[in-house]
């Protein structure tokens, strides 16, 4: 909300200066271009109903039946006061929320404790450290391959890693040090959350190094769908054609990506090639 202070006559304000601290929990502020946060994305209430959204997100989590409203609800009534809160709800509490009978309260309960062994690019994902999306989630989590590894990290481990840039790794460094995530993870691993550690690589994908951008609408994947089959076949799904793309997929109604492979020299692959080489 942005409002115009009224004038108070000759006599100056005092000047404003934003706090060091997080008004509501205390935890540190800290400030990213032209704005600031608050540190402790896990625990801070007014943060609370966006992150238990999020980690309870198809893409996170997938926590089914768990939606918007409900979460809202949850945290008004004060039976959620962290992400951790959820895995000790009951079936009789969940009973007292809006539009909930036995049934539905039942699915709910098993739907919640089902996350409890989640797969660590998920989790990590879920966890909604800034700037780390859900490839960078799954970059990490196959460079790390176990939680533990990840949170003990220095600046340089994650700045090594190819597509992993100082901003990306101030912010994992910074999320992993901070006491109020550090107390929020504790009771997630002590409500019974276990963190599935990534295999280990036994033998090279067959696209491991390969670069692919997509453009178009395919007919037997999604984009989401396409870029997920690549990656785990070891190649990296980009959004934009460069020097560094070995492939770009047109689909029906490809965009200005096709114009720059062809400036680039990129190779060009249909749908029917793309899908032989997937399998």
């Amino acid at each position: 909300m942005v409002e115009r202070i009224p004038e108070r006559g000759k006599k100056r304000a005092k000047p404003f200066s934003m706090p060091k601290k997080c008004p509501v929990c205390g935890a540190d502020v800290y400030k990213e271009g032209a704005y600031y946060f608050c540190s402790a994305t896990l625990s801070c209430q007014p943060q609370l109903v966006g992150r238990i959204i999020h980690y309870a997100s198809r893409e996170a989590l997938n926590i089914e039946g768990l939606g918007d409203e409900t979460v809202k609800e949850l945290v008004r009534r004060g039976m959620v006061n962290d992400v951790a809160d959820l895995y000790n709800l009951s079936t009789d509490q969940l009973k007292q929320l809006e539009g909930f009978a036995d049934k539905s309260a039942r699915k709910l309960h098993k739907a919640i404790q089902s996350t409890k062994n989640p797969r660590l690019d998920r989790f990590i994902y879920a966890l909604g450290i800034r700037h780390v999306g859900e490839h960078v989630a799954t970059v990490l989590a196959r460079e790390f391959r176990s939680l533990d590894a990840l949170r003990q990290a220095s600046l340089k481990d994650l700045r090594a890693i190819e597509e992993i840039g100082d901003e990306i790794a101030r912010s994992v460094k910074n999320f992993f040090e901070q006491k109020e995530n550090k107390k929020a993870l504790a009771r997630l691993l002590e409500a019974g959350v276990k963190v599935q550690d990534m295999p280990a690589r036994k033998t090279k994908r067959p696209l491991e190094g390969k670069t692919f951008v997509f453009t178009g609408q395919l007919d037997k994947y999604t984009r989401k769908e396409a870029q997920d089959r690549v990656e785990a076949l070891g190649a990296r799904a980009a959004s934009s054609v460069s020097g560094n793309t070995d492939f770009v997929v047109a689909g029906e109604d490809p965009g200005s990506k096709l114009d720059e492979a062809k400036k680039q020299g990129v190779k060009i692959i249909d749908e029917k090639k793309f899908a032989e080489m997937i399998g």
